[in-house]
């Protein structure tokens, strides 16, 4: 009798256990404080697809600074598949950034669930774990195998590479991958753009002095001529043009001299970002008026972000405190490296039938039709070839200020190999002549 009776509680409860759909499962997820330890589930081709992509487009919002999107990105990744060492691995190293301990701890946890060996993680997790309970990360090295380059993130030198072949991890400086390659292409100046903020007017700064606290508001907005006016100084301060620390160095320095504080201390952030604006426009989801925390991100940042349409095939930005224009398709990966200003203007488009036009020794000359990629010589083609006249090539090329830029190129060089065959642009001029 109650063998027959557990029997019957057994088949009821598989019979429950049965009626969980995939769906359901993904309920364990929707805590929105941390990512819960997923139950096992199967993971199907395309959720896994998609994690990857998501973890890949995560890693590039950490790159360029933009936590809170790299960080909901990341989460989406683990939801679709909670097998993804890499991904939860990277939304750890996203939360620590924040300097959200517990999530980072959590994070990382799950990495070392998912793969016990993975020394680095554990040590990442136990340097979240002292800093979750009130400890100081000054000075651990994290260092993942084969990988020479390292950045500081909140005190700690992290030196980190992707674990099965993608981007690069979040916030290093030489990065692999395609990140690597972006990399090459911008000089020192240009990089150091993409790792500094300057304030500017308008920005909202909290101002603390020797971290006590105090009944007073410690926000202050610089004005439209860049100062910032505190009650504890005699005149307004410059701030606009510099970072927090050289502001923070400039106070300290300023009631120094007014003998107004012993040893001062001096913590400054930027609690609301408002001087640094751009625009963006055309075949997007989310378009209007953006606010960059950094002197300058990638272009592929932007428009990522700002959710491009399907139909979008190029992008012209006009750069304000020069007036040029770049035109560049979005399938072109270098260009999208191009850095983003402050009061660049941002407009997606769509993709349009384009022109090069060829004259002088050729058999058909006129107006032809451009495709990426067109050289020197398919464009002479597409003109019915050269005549027994044609020797050179002058090849005209608009500057972005309206004015020609005139490169020439000997035919018989081309064709035995000395020296390559350019690449056309749409709008060239080519003449062909003796």
């Amino acid at each position: 009798m109650f063998k027959l009776l557990a029997i019957a509680i057994a088949l009821i409860f598989c019979g429950l256990a049965a009626e969980i759909t995939p769906a359901q499962t993904a309920n364990n997820y929707s805590d929105d404080s941390k990512i819960a330890r997923p139950v096992d589930r199967v993971v199907s081709s395309e959720a896994r697809a998609e994690s990857k992509r998501l973890y890949k487009e995560g890693i590039k919002y950490g790159l360029a600074g933009l936590l809170p999107q790299a960080i909901e990105i990341l989460e989406r990744a683990v939801r679709l598949d909670p097998a993804n060492a890499d991904a939860h691995y990277a939304l750890g190293h996203a939360y620590f950034d924040a300097k959200q301990w517990e999530k980072a701890v959590d994070s990382f946890e799950r990495v070392v669930e998912l793969n016990p060996k993975d020394q680095e993680a554990r040590d990442r997790l136990s340097l979240a774990r002292t800093m979750a309970h009130g400890g100081s990360a000054a000075k651990p090295t994290v260092s993942r195998p084969n990988d020479s380059s390292s950045s500081e993130t909140t005190g700690v030198q992290v030196s980190m590479t992707v674990k099965s072949a993608p981007p690069p991890p979040l916030k290093t400086e030489p990065v692999k991958e395609e990140a690597n390659a972006a990399a090459n292409e911008l000089t020192a100046s240009e990089l150091a753009l993409t790792k500094v903020y300057r304030v500017g007017p308008g920005d909202v700064l909290d101002i603390h002095l020797n971290d006590s606290a105090s009944p007073q508001s410690t926000l202050f907005t610089v004005t439209a001529s860049g100062f910032v006016e505190h009650p504890m100084l005699g005149e307004p301060l410059q701030a606009g043009g510099l970072t927090v620390d050289e502001i923070s160095s400039k106070f300290e320095s300023e009631l120094k001299r007014r003998a107004l504080i012993d040893n001062p201390k001096v913590s400054v952030g930027v609690r609301d970002y408002a001087s640094h604006t751009i625009l963006v426009s055309g075949l997007v989801k989310d378009s209007g008026t953006k606010i960059l925390r950094r002197e300058a991100i990638p272009l592929y940042v932007v428009v990522a972000d700002a959710q491009p349409l399907p139909e979008a095939a190029r992008v012209t930005v006009v750069r304000n405190e020069s007036n040029q224009t770049f035109d560049i398709d979005l399938a072109q990966s270098q260009d999208m490296n191009l850095l983003v200003r402050p009061g660049d203007v941002i407009t997606l488009l769509p993709n349009v039938t384009q022109f090069v036009y060829i004259g002088g020794e050729v058999k058909l000359p006129g107006e032809k039709t451009y495709r990426r990629g067109l050289t020197l010589t398919q464009a002479i083609l597409s003109a019915g070839g050269i005549t027994s006249k044609g020797k050179q090539a002058r090849l005209g090329r608009d500057d972005g200020n309206g004015f020609l830029v005139i490169s020439r190129f000997k035919l018989k060089d081309i064709e035995s190999g000395k020296v390559p065959d350019p690449v056309v642009k749409p709008g060239d001029r080519i003449m062909i002549v003796e």
